[in-house]
């Protein structure tokens, strides 16, 4: 755990002393809070529905720019080759930079809280639905950022790890549309609504949404924990292989 810390602090000291990092967390703000001020002003009504239906589309620009940099700059800076000589285990580092860029977003989504806040001056809010869905966001979340370090690992060109990683999560974000379109309509010897079902399956948002409505079931857990395992694994073999190759 001493290792994972030391690595987690060290990104973090990254990101609190880098002026990109306060431009996107200032423009994730900006953008999150505009957007719930002006369903107060509309609206009137004290709900915060709207916010998290927001939410996950800009996860799918934030986050690819979040973890762009993560293995990108390593690898281009050439730091990537002294860090695998420590000792310290690939799993350990790739747990300390994921630590670190989920602490980073679980501060901003922090200080979004003013907004609910302030709606709760306005009228009733139903506190128990805002703190489930702030937990699943933060459960979706977490499953992007693993996309996005895996995407990282891959390549030393920050542009194109976030391009990459931007691609997949829309297209994650879609999977749940298409897989919804295939009920149906698929013949039965392709295998029917079965493969709508499986292509449903695998949409983080789907389990998003459940969550949202305010029943955390074991399922959606499990499957976010296995979506950020799948990633964070390739991540390790990634770095594994770069290890062997020296």
């Amino acid at each position: 755990m001493r290792n994972i810390w030391t690595i987690c602090r060290r990104e973090l000291r990254s990101y609190f002393f880098s002026p990109i990092a306060y431009v996107f967390g200032l423009l994730f703000l900006g953008i999150t809070c505009w957007y719930g001020s002006q369903l107060l002003r509309h609206e009137g009504q004290a709900s915060m529905v709207e916010f998290f239906r927001l939410l996950p589309q800009v996860f799918i620009g934030f986050l690819p720019a979040l973890t762009m940099r993560l293995w990108a700059e390593e690898r281009k800076t050439g730091t990537l080759e002294l860090l695998l000589t420590f000792p310290v285990s690939i799993p350990q580092i790739i747990a300390g930079k994921f630590f670190a860029a989920m602490v980073y977003l679980a501060l901003l989504l922090i200080l979004t809280l003013a907004l609910p806040v302030t709606m709760a001056w306005h009228g009733k809010l139903d506190w128990y639905s805002v703190s489930v869905t702030y937990f699943a966001s933060l459960l979706l979340a977490a499953a992007y950022v693993s996309v996005g370090m895996f995407w990282s690992s891959i390549t030393r060109d920050q542009i194109i790890a976030f391009l990459l990683a931007l691609v997949t999560l829309f297209a994650l974000f879609k999977t749940g549309e298409f897989g919804q379109s295939l009920i149906g309509l698929l013949p039965e010897w392709l295998g029917g609504d079965r493969i709508a079902l499986f292509v449903l399956a695998l949409s983080p948002q789907r389990y998003f949404d459940s969550i949202a409505r305010g029943v955390v079931d074991t399922g959606d857990l499990v499957f976010y924990l296995c979506f950020c395992a799948f990633f964070l694994h390739a991540n390790a073999l990634v770095l594994y292989g770069k290890r062997v190759k020296g």
